[in-house]
């Protein structure tokens, strides 16, 4: 089964509206797939991905070039720090840093001047350019695909958590298609085939030992057999045909809207796990979009989770939600359409999603498995299948 794309676009848009297209749904969710019963709340099992894991966090900027040579990515990495580096990832780093010294350091500077600091945290959690963990093992990796017309630091707190537990992450700015291109690249499977190629080769990268634009300290040490992918909207739907054309990827996570509405992907085709985290009230995609997000859910036969969160706007789970008077879906202080949930309280619901998740399919901890069933309860809805 292959879902229309064509008039699909407008739901990774920032604006609100619930186009339905081709998904013979109405937009009030009349006809939503039946789910699978939500999880009893028990005990909470594994609570330690409900926190900051054990490792302080470092974070390194690269440059990498795209499979074709005509590309070149600006890409974040976070990672875990040895121990040495706990004082100076727990004050943090502005922000605006992410772009110091770089062609957006002005613009990205008044963009947090302006935000709503009850949307916007001013101040992030890592250290820039610590040493990473010396571990005997190898390192999963997680590769990041931010949404529309945004930024490669998107869901930096989530990042953050993973990278406490162990777990690499890499994002890449898909160049045209960021906050700072006027006008980003379009919506649509043209751009789509761009971004899934960006995040393959960035994985490429990752995993080559001799790639000299990673720190020293990483080279050779991540796990081919460990890299998963996690996007946010137009990112989300990336994720979909990157996991059907690229089998290096074992687990995937897809974050405020669906996976398969574009690139022509058929549900039958994807054989890895998937998690879908949905904000129950999206002004971006709408109700028509979430019911093709919980649609995805229902179409796979590979284990799936489902976490539907109440209240939650489009970038609840994000770092730039109100960034600049933009991404107001989700920011209460921008967007008088709905009293949206604390923020700070959502990016760490996101990062709790993320971790226990990742535990799961990367780490091949149980309790990340068993945390997402009982330490979700009372904050969102969760459905596992298969």
């Amino acid at each position: 089964m292959r879902y229309g794309s064509a008039s699909l676009c407008a739901f990774f848009l920032a604006c609100g509206g619930s186009p339905v297209a081709d998904a013979g749904l109405d937009a009030s969710g009349s006809d939503t797939p039946s789910l699978d019963a939500p999880l009893d709340a028990g005990p909470v099992i594994g609570e330690r991905y409900g926190a900051p894991g054990p490792h302080p966090v470092g974070n390194a900027r690269a440059v990498m070039a795209d499979r074709t040579g005509a590309r070149s990515l600006p890409v974040e990495l976070w990672y875990p720090a040895v121990e040495a580096a706990r004082d100076v990832a727990e004050a943090g780093q502005p922000l605006a840093a992410f772009e110091a010294g770089g062609p957006n350091e002005a613009r990205m500077e008044e963009l947090v001047e302006g935000a709503p600091p009850s949307c916007v945290r001013a101040t992030v959690r890592s250290a820039l350019g610590a040493p990473a963990l010396d571990a005997p093992a190898l390192l999963p990796v997680v590769v990041f695909s931010h949404c529309h017309a945004c930024t490669r630091f998107d869901v930096a707190e989530v990042s953050e958590r993973l990278a406490s537990h162990g777990i690499v992450v890499a994002a890449p700015d898909h160049v045209g298609n960021t906050v700072w291109d006027e006008p980003p690249a379009m919506v649509g499977t043209e751009f789509l085939a761009v971004r899934v190629s960006d995040v393959a080769s960035v994985l490429d990268r990752l995993l080559d030992p001799g790639a000299s634009e990673l720190p020293e300290d990483l080279r050779g040490r991540l796990d081919p057999a460990r890299a998963a992918v996690m996007g946010h909207s137009f990112g989300a739907a990336t994720t979909g045909p990157l996991v059907v054309a690229d089998d290096r990827f074992v687990a995937a996570l897809a974050i405020a809207a669906p996976a398969f509405v574009l690139g022509a992907v058929d549900p039958a085709d994807v054989t890895i796990p998937y998690l879908f985290l949905l904000a129950e009230e999206d002004g971006s995609i709408g109700a028509g979009g979430n019911n093709l997000l919980r649609r995805d859910f229902m179409s796979l036969d590979t284990p799936a989770w489902l976490v539907e969160v109440p209240g939650a706007g489009h970038w609840s789970f994000s770092d730039i939600a109100g960034l600049g008077g933009t991404f107001t879906a989700g920011c209460a202080a921008l967007d008088g359409r709905f009293p949206y949930p604390d923020n700070v309280a959502m990016r760490e619901l996101a990062a709790d999603v993320a971790a226990g998740f990742f535990a799961a399919e990367l780490l091949g901890d149980p309790e990340g498995e068993a945390f997402l069933g009982t330490g979700l309860a009372g904050r969102a809805a969760v459905t596992r299948r298969n």
